[in-house]
């Protein structure tokens, strides 16, 4: 057995190093959330930056296909003309026939404006999507607070002060010889 004072110095470093153990295990937490959440970042400007990418591809084909109808119509529209004009066909019906060559380039130039449209909103709803999973990841990392030193101190200082009361003289009991046994199995009243 131990002298209570070599208890007490025991207890007490004993507390100290279990405060210095989990304020280091709270800054090595917080550290790896720090530096988790950093990559987290990283990998979401990344993925931002894909979808501006995809975008801009969709942009550059939309583009192109637009053009592609263009030139079609015009090719279309030159060997209508030649062939009417060989042919003396002149008026309503060549109008009609060039009228139906704008619209039908029309229609498809606004089947292409539509699917971009759409491209454009899967991106965005994507790039929203992707910016809430990262979030959600970003704010679900753990994260630890520095522990109070008053804590381990009061926890030293009660074992403490248990200890002190265990190991006190019994009390005298009293003239009279009645003693009390308060527990719930043995409760013998006086008499």
């Amino acid at each position: 057995m131990c002298t209570p004072e070599a208890y007490i110095a025991s207890r007490v470093l004993q507390g100290y190093t279990q405060y210095k153990s989990d304020k280091a295990k709270a800054e090595d937490i917080n550290n790896n959330a720090v530096a988790n959440a950093e990559r987290l970042r990283n990998e979401a400007i990344y993925t931002d930056n894909a979808f501006i990418r995809k975008q801009e591809v969709a942009e550059d084909q939309t583009a192109l296909q637009k053009e592609k109808i263009q030139e079609q119509k015009l090719d279309v529209m030159g060997t209508a003309k030649a062939q009417l004009f060989e042919r003396g066909i002149g008026g309503n019906l060549y109008n009609t026939v060039l009228g139906d060559i704008s619209r039908q380039a029309g229609k498809e130039t606004n089947v292409v404006d539509q699917n971009y449209e759409n491209k454009l909103r899967a991106f965005a709803t994507d790039r929203l999507s992707y910016n809430r999973r990262y979030t959600n990841q970003i704010l679900s990392l753990p994260r630890a607070y520095k522990p109070s030193f008053m804590t381990y101190a009061l926890s030293a200082a009660v074992d403490i002060g248990s200890m002190y009361m265990d190991n006190q003289a019994p009390s005298t009991p009293n003239q009279s010889g009645q003693t009390f046994n308060l527990t719930y199995d043995n409760y013998n009243p006086p008499r």
